[in-house]
C-alpha cells in the first residue's frame, strides 16, 4: 500500500516563498480597502437617519415638550407676580403655574373668561408644557366654583 501525497490531489504541500507573500499582500489590501468602505456606507446610513425634518416648527413639536394637565381647585392668584396656586383635588400638595395676562381661561362649553374669574375655590383644569424645568400654560379652563355656604337664618 502507498501513502497518498498532496501530489495525487493536484495540490502541492509547500508554496514557494513568493507566492505565499504576494498570496497574503492581495488579502491584507483587499481587507483595508473593503473594511473602510463598508464603515463609511454605515456612518452615513446613521447620518442620513438623524437628519431633521425640513418643516418650519416642527421641531418644537419633536422637542422634549411634555403637554400635562392639572386638575385642582384655586387657591390664589397673583396678578402682580403673575402666578396662579392650585391646590390638587386631593389637596395634599401645592402647584405654582407661572400665567401671563395673555393665557386662555375658557369654560366647558368654549366660552373665553379673563382671569379674574380664578377666585380662590373655583375647580379648574390647567394645561401645560413642561421642558426641563420650564412651565408654560397653554390654557386654563374653568370646571366649576364651590357652592357658597348659606348662612342660617336667625
Amino acid at each position: 500500500m502507498r501513502a497518498l501525497t498532496f501530489s495525487h490531489f493536484g495540490l502541492q504541500a509547500v508554496r514557494p516563498q513568493g507566492q505565499s507573500l504576494r498570496a497574503l499582500w492581495r488579502a491584507s489590501w483587499r481587507l483595508a480597502v473593503v473594511v473602510p468602505a463598508i464603515l463609511l456606507l454605515v456612518c452615513v446610513a446613521a447620518a442620513q437617519q438623524e437628519e431633521k425634518p425640513k418643516i418650519p416648527g416642527l421641531d418644537k413639536i419633536i422637542a422634549a415638550n411634555e403637554h400635562l394637565a392639572f386638575n385642582g381647585t384655586v387657591k390664589s392668584l397673583d396678578e402682580k407676580h403673575n402666578t396662579l396656586s392650585i391646590s390638587s383635588v386631593e389637596g395634599a400638595d401645592t402647584e405654582i403655574f407661572p400665567i401671563k395676562h395673555s393665557t386662555h381661561v375658557e369654560t366647558i362649553d368654549g366660552f373665553r373668561k379673563k382671569l379674574d374669574v380664578l377666585s380662590p375655590g373655583t375647580r379648574v383644569i390647567v394645561y401645560y408644557d413642561q421642558r426641563a424645568d420650564h412651565r408654560t400654560v397653554t390654557r386654563i379652563e374653568l370646571l366649576a366654583s364651590e357652592p357658597k355656604k348659606k348662612e342660617p337664618h336667625s
